[in-house]
């Protein structure tokens, strides 16, 4: 089946969907009202048109709220204070119908349930939606199994929700990685401590042991035998070791700053190119070979971050020397998604090679993944050339 019968088929299932619902919505409200206009009358003694104002206010509200609930999911943002809303109208409206219904057997219940019901069919209607639009989304969908570390995934919530174009795997990473980086900073703490003050016994021993305990496995958790993870988690720390001295710095001039900039930790770099390297394009292609995806990640110079080049202008050796050590990185990082069996966009992968300390424009991302694997290239033609703006 072709995907432009897939569609079709979705967009008429879509429809059909939304057919029914209006059409069970509508049987619905019929009911509602007249267990509403009935109670305005027998029990708020209400005349003339009030009793079916009684019926547009709850109603009405309900189908705003409604409203506002699909294009919220239409647009895959937080709706909690409208469904909320929606359900405690159905609430009132589903009380009101079972206070006025008939004396009959199961009257009350049929009467009181018909909201209920219909509420439940819309939020299932929206949930297809929410799931449609994270679809859409790649990488931005967190699995079930979340739900086993609780405030892990809140957090990776908070992380996703601060930026549109953060990945699920991208946020999980930072969260990790920052609460790995705390722990192992409360246990350096906590050595500390002990190590001042050795009189206090047992006491800071135990707080010792708990330290490291949640350090094993926060950092067990984040992955820190990966090198690009124990870069991030021990800048981190570094970081917030120097948060003092970073309060008392002299901020009259940049010299300062970019000296502590300067000394953060980086992933080593290797001191001479690969054999190889300076032989071929700045672009590695599929006849160099495998050594460029076992190569080491490389880093760009501290003096570059703060701004300052790395090399003369017009040094076009070094220049694609960075873009060989650049791709080697994207092709290492592309290679162990695919390994773990993530999904990975080109935002992502930007991302973490920031992350990693490279220095990535966003013209250049369509590149990048071609090189480096992330997006198939054309099987004949020469090699696709990295674009300006270095």
């Amino acid at each position: 089946m072709t995907g432009q019968h897939v569609h079709a088929r979705e967009q008429a299932a879509s429809v059909a969907q939304y057919i029914l619902l209006g059409g069970f919505a509508a049987v619905a409200a019929g009911i509602s009202a007249q267990g509403l206009t009935g109670f305005a009358r027998s029990n708020m003694e209400l005349a003339g048109a009030w009793p079916y104002l009684l019926f547009f206010a709850l109603d009405g509200a309900a189908g705003v709220c409604a409203v506002l609930l699909v294009r919220r999911a239409a647009r895959a943002e937080s709706s909690l204070a409208p469904r909320l809303a929606v359900w405690g109208l159905v609430a009132a409206s589903s009380t009101f119908n079972w206070t006025h219904a008939p004396h009959r057997p199961a009257a009350a219940e049929a009467f009181g349930l018909m909201p209920v019901v219909a509420a439940l069919l819309f939020e299932f209607c929206l949930r297809e939606l929410r799931l449609r639009t994270l679809a859409g989304q790649a990488g931005r969908n967190l699995s079930t199994w979340r739900w086993l570390h609780p405030a892990e995934r809140i957090r990776v919530r908070i992380c996703m929700a601060a930026g549109e174009q953060v990945s699920a795997e991208a946020a999980t990473r930072h969260v990790r990685v920052d609460r790995a980086a705390r722990r192992l900073y409360q246990l350096k703490t906590a050595l500390h401590a002990h190590d001042q003050s050795p009189a206090q016994g047992a006491m800071a021993a135990r707080r010792v042991r708990q330290a490291e305990h949640r350090a094993h496995r926060a950092l067990t958790r984040a992955g820190f035998a990966d090198p690009g993870t124990a870069v991030a988690v021990l800048r981190q720390v570094q970081v917030l070791t120097m948060t003092t001295a970073l309060a008392r710095l002299d901020y009259h001039t940049p010299d300062a700053a970019q000296a502590a900039i300067a000394n953060l930790i980086t992933s080593p770099s290797a001191a001479k190119p690969w054999p190889g390297t300076a032989a071929r394009t700045a672009h590695p292609t599929a006849r160099d070979g495998i050594a460029d995806t076992n190569a080491p990640p490389q880093r760009t110079p501290a003096s570059q971050i703060n701004g300052q080049p790395a090399s003369q202008p017009g040094d076009l050796h070094d220049a694609g020397a960075r873009d060989a050590e650049l791709v080697a990185a994207a092709i290492r990082i592309v290679a162990a998604a695919a390994r773990d069996g993530g999904r990975l966009s080109q935002v992502s992968l930007a991302e973490r090679l920031r992350r990693e300390g490279y220095t990535v424009a966003n013209s250049r991302l369509h590149w990048l993944a071609a090189v480096s694997g992330l997006q198939p290239r054309p099987a004949a033609g020469p090699d696709p050339q990295p674009p300006g703006g270095r």
